[in-house]
C-alpha cells in the first residue's frame, strides 16, 4: 500500500471522497490533528527570532520541538489507520467451516479490532499533549498569528472528538476490558482537550 505520506493532497481528498474503504474517519480524524499541530507551529516560527519577543524564544523554540513528533506521530497514524482496517478485513476472511476454524477467525478479528482501537486512541493521546502546548503559544506569539493558534485549538480539538468516534466505532465491538478502558481514556481525554480549547479562545480574546 503507498503510504499517504507520498501522495498529494488532491489525491488524498479524492481517494477519502471515493468508495475507496481508506482513508477513512481514522485518518480524517489524524490529518485533522497533523493541521492543528502544523497551526501552532506556523504560529511559532513567525514569532521566533524577532526581537519584540526574545523574551518568549527558548520556551517557544521548547515547544516547536515538542510539536514536531507529535505531528509525525499523527502523520503516521493515517497510514496506520489503513493498514489496521486490512487487517481487519483480512480476519474476516478466515475459513469459519470448524469449530476450531471459527474460534481462530474470531480471535483474529478481535485481536485486528483491538490494534485498530489503539490507532485512533494514539490520536487522541498526540492531540492531547499538542493542545496542552496551545496556552503559552497563545499568550506569548505574534499577535499578527493569533487566529492560527485559534485554528490550530479549533482543529486539534475536532481531531480529538473524531478520533473518539473511531475507539467506539472498534471498542464497541469487543467484549474486553482494553476496549472499556480505551473508552474511559478516550472521554477523559477529549474533556481535557476541550477545557484546553476554552482556555486557549478566553487568552486570545484578551489580546486583541
Amino acid at each position: 500500500m503507498k503510504s499517504y505520506s507520498d501522495t498529494t493532497l488532491v489525491e488524498f481528498l479524492r481517494l477519502a471522497a471515493s468508495d475507496a474503504p481508506t482513508p477513512g474517519g481514522g485518518g480524517i480524524a489524524a490529518l485533522s490533528g497533523c493541521l492543528g499541530a502544523a497551526m501552532a507551529s506556523m504560529a511559532i516560527q513567525f514569532t521566533v527570532g524577532r526581537e519584540k519577543f526574545a523574551q518568549h524564544e527558548e520556551a517557544l523554540q521548547k515547544t516547536l520541538s515538542a510539536l514536531r513528533p507529535l505531528l509525525d506521530d499523527m502523520l503516521a497514524a493515517i497510514d496506520d489507520d489503513a493498514h489496521a482496517f486490512s487487517g481487519i478485513s483480512d480476519a474476516y476472511k478466515f475459513p469459519k467451516g470448524t469449530d476450531e476454524e471459527k474460534a481462530a477467525r474470531r480471535a483474529a478479528i478481535d485481536e485486528a479490532v483491538t490494534a485498530s482501537m489503539r490507532v485512533p486512541l494514539r490520536v487522541l493521546r498526540c492531540c492531547d499533549e499538542a493542545v496542552h502546548l496551545l496556552p503559552h503559544v497563545a499568550a506569548t506569539a505574534n499577535p499578527n498569528l493569533l487566529s492560527d493558534v485559534e485554528v490550530s485549538a479549533i482543529m486539534l480539538t475536532a481531531a480529538a472528538r473524531a478520533a473518539l468516534v473511531n475507539v467506539y466505532a472498534n471498542s464497541t465491538m469487543l467484549k474486553t476490558d482494553a476496549a472499556r478502558e480505551a473508552e474511559a481514556e478516550g472521554e477523559r481525554l477529549l474533556t481535557r482537550i476541550q477545557d484546553v480549547d476554552a482556555t486557549v479562545k478566553s487568552t486570545i480574546a484578551d489580546r486583541k
